[in-house]
């Protein structure tokens, strides 16, 4: 699969960036106030591992250094399967498909399709994007490669996350591990349409989470 490419005829009215915008400045005026956040989580029990995960991404976020690359990711994903090295982390065969049309690369190719993505995610044209629209590109094309043995959701999700806490949102795409039938439903038919190229519907998915993570912490959990 080749990365996702924002044509202009898919792009949205914008009133998501209105929305996420508004709802930023009221999290932010929150978080000044110096009210501590609730955990970062929907309700019932995390994933092991999740907690410490976060709070890599969130360091790695607030901190003046490049960012995430493929040592990084690595080190999300050892953290939430709980290992004791990054060693032997990658898929050696071929990972469960995500539908119809996921085709990920063969198991040899993914040192290789990694550092390319993380040269991508640095180009003057991604940087040019709304930090929500990095976000789910980074999810889609980790979630597409599927590198690792297991947890490449939730590693996908961590690495998206760091977009949004660099840009001053909280690092809540993690929330998405665990969602209602309705908002699954949702998730799944953008994704579905993410991989036919159709990308707008899973940014608008990710906003409407977004907001609703901030509301959630402002609210002091659900």
């Amino acid at each position: 699969m080749e990365l996702p490419i924002f044509n202009d005829n898919l792009k949205s009215s914008g009133n998501w960036t209105v929305r996420l915008a508004q709802e930023l400045e009221l999290y932010r005026d929150w978080r000044q106030s110096g009210v501590a956040a609730s955990a970062p989580f929907r309700p019932g029990s995390p994933p092991p591992g999740l907690s410490a995960a976060l709070v890599l991404v969130d360091q790695w976020a607030t901190a003046s250094d490049p960012g995430l690359d493929r040592e990084r990711l690595a080190a999300l994903n050892r953290v939430l399967r709980e290992a004791e090295s990054t060693a032997d982390l990658l898929r050696q065969g071929p990972p469960p498909l995500l539908s119809e049309l996921h085709d990920p690369a063969p198991a040899s190719m993914l040192p290789r399709l990694l550092d390319l993505a993380f040269d991508w995610f640095t180009t003057e044209g991604f940087a040019e994007l709304h930090p929500l629209e990095q976000a789910t590109l980074v999810y889609l094309r980790l979630l597409d490669l599927s590198p690792f043995a297991s947890e490449n959701q939730l590693t996908a999700l961590l690495a998206a996350g760091f977009h949004t806490r660099r840009a001053g949102f909280p690092v809540i795409i993690a929330r998405v591990w665990s969602l209602d039938e309705a908002a699954e439903t949702r998730y799944r038919q953008a994704l579905e349409a993410a991989f036919r190229m159709l990308t707008q519907p899973l940014v608008e998915f990710f906003a409407d989470e977004l907001i609703s993570a901030m509301q959630r912490e402002r609210e002091g959990g659900a």
